[in-house]
């Protein structure tokens, strides 16, 4: 039986790198794309030519190995180094040059900044190209496991645990050693020596980790957050879902709804309560619209905070963000629930179900959050018809009923009515947001990060949907429009190196 036979391995032929790749290969789009940026603008550094030694890389020729090796879900800078060797790709990109292992991953530690310069240009590079709707965002926020495992992140709870078990295990030891003073009073022996030798290394090792605790419990005491981690400091244990907790950072990225190309993403280490005016004003400012433009923010109620909320009104964003129903009480009949009290703005009063006005003395109060730390401020609203009200058993156990109504209520309701009136526009969120979370995680297979630092975490997560909003821009245009985009590209670095200047100035300021 005849097959198909492959070529001899000892004959020579003449060929190119060119021919090898190609003409619709999308490492010729990373290739055009690196070589139109202006490295310096971006904050790159530019090589230091030393006396002895050889000459370093072009930030160019690095760049262009990390796009291709995270568009091909290759991040670790050994199998890197490796496939510069034997991938004719990336023979063809670096021009056959093989950094080593060092050089590669000290580029990505060392150029946090200008990786988020980037990403920031190619959101220009997309608007210029016609990609982007600029009138609806989703916000959400995802998971990223940190360098750092839960048994490395302490919290008071933890502390105090380690500190009884050292405790208890230090008491047994002396109880052990008494017993050993009364044996040896009646016989001494070899075995007892060698016993309490054993009992000295133990609270020697004790003490060794009541210096270590000591030492955490100082640095927790001098934390403004509730927890410590040891490996990377700036990783927190987050909930995943349930009851699964992460040591991980939580990666909020904003989507345009056109095409579901992220226009933001930013690393951090909160929950998503207060994350949602950070990122959709960051957002508008990537989409270049101006402060008396619309833009509707879409999220899901893990954002529903009265002041977020507030803050995206007052800069002309129309929020449609789900909030939580108020749950049933049992002794509340449903049409005497709080949203039920109608509020008059004019009179600042309450009507109840029943006809009587509930009126406030005018008096703030404070809400406390987490660190005892003033949350928001609230009012209460009562009446004394409650006293003589026929249908006060169904409204309340207490002598009154009390309304409170917090000071970014109206902001509140004006969100709650955006959704209760257009149901459609949020039904749209999970589309819009989670598809790109969905690819990076599963297609890709990026669920954590291999760097340590916010800043430095915050770099690769920028490179990460840089290159999402990259392979999704092939997919939408083709090869050919593409590549005639990026050629016929003029970008404007003003806006991007102002931005730069200021995240290093925070930087500092954070520092000091």
């Amino acid at each position: 039986m005849q097959y198909i036979q492959g070529n001899n391995r000892h004959q020579s032929y003449f060929s190119t790198l060119d021919a090898q790749v190609s003409a619709d290969n999308a490492v010729r789009l990373i290739d055009a794309f690196v070589d139109k940026l202006d490295e310096g603008q971006l904050g790159f550094s530019k090589p230091v030519l030393k006396r002895e030694g050889r000459p370093p890389y072009a930030p160019g020729v690095l760049l262009k190995l990390y796009l291709y090796g995270y568009l091909n879900k290759v991040r670790s800078s050994r199998k890197l180094e490796k496939e510069c060797s034997r991938n004719i790709e990336l023979q063809w990109l670096l021009q056959c040059l093989q950094p080593n292992y060092h050089s590669i991953a000290d580029f990505r530690k060392l150029h946090a900044q200008p990786l988020q310069a980037m990403f920031k240009l190619y959101v220009q590079f997309l608007s210029d190209a016609g990609l982007l709707g600029k009138t609806i965002i989703g916000i959400d926020g995802s998971k990223f496991k940190a360098v750092n495992s839960k048994k490395n992140n302490y919290n008071q709870k933890k502390i105090d645990k380690h500190r009884h078990f050292i405790e208890d295990k230090a008491a047994k030891y002396l109880q052990e050693l008494d017993e050993l003073d009364k044996e040896e009073n009646k016989s001494a022996s070899t075995e007892i020596q060698i016993r309490r030798e054993k009992i000295a290394e133990g609270l020697i090792k004790l003490k060794h980790r009541t210096i270590k605790y000591d030492t955490l419990q100082e640095q927790l005491n001098n934390t403004a957050d509730k927890q410590i981690s040891t490996t990377d400091t700036d990783s927190r244990s987050i909930l995943i879902t349930k009851a699964i907790v992460a040591v991980a950072y939580n990666v909020q990225n904003a989507v345009d709804d056109k095409h579901n190309l992220i226009i933001h993403t930013e690393a951090t280490n909160t929950n998503d309560g207060k994350a949602l005016h950070p990122a959709a004003r960051q957002a508008k400012e990537n989409l270049e619209l101006q402060k008396e433009d619309t833009l509707m923010v879409l999220a899901d109620k893990g954002y529903h905070t009265g002041e977020q909320l507030q803050q995206c009104q007052q800069e002309n964003m129309q929020t449609h963000i789900a909030y939580k129903e108020q749950p049933s009480v049992k002794h509340i009949a449903t049409e005497f629930l709080s949203e039920n009290f109608e509020y008059d703005k004019g009179t600042d009063s309450y009507r109840c179900p029943a006809g009587e006005t509930l009126t406030s003395l005018g008096t703030w109060h404070n809400k406390k959050g987490e660190a005892n730390e003033t949350s928001y401020r609230f009012k209460t609203y009562r009446t004394d018809a409650c006293k003589t009200c026929p249908l006060k058993t169904q409204c309340t156990k207490l002598p009154k009923r009390i309304i409170h109504r917090s000071e970014y209520q109206d902001a509140v309701d004006i969100n709650n009515n955006n959704i209760k009136n257009n149901p459609e526009y949020y039904k749209r969120r999970q589309a819009i947001v989670e598809h790109p979370f969905g690819t990076i995680k599963r297609h890709f297979g990026f669920t954590h990060t291999l760097m340590k630092g916010l800043q430095k975490v915050n770099g690769e997560m920028n490179l990460i949907m840089f290159c999402y909003n990259f392979m999704r821009t092939k997919n939408i245009m083709g090869f050919d429009k593409m590549l005639a985009a990026i050629k016929n590209w003029q970008p404007d670095y003003s806006k991007i190196v102002r931005a730069l200047k200021n995240a290093v100035i925070k930087l500092i300021l954070k520092q000091n």
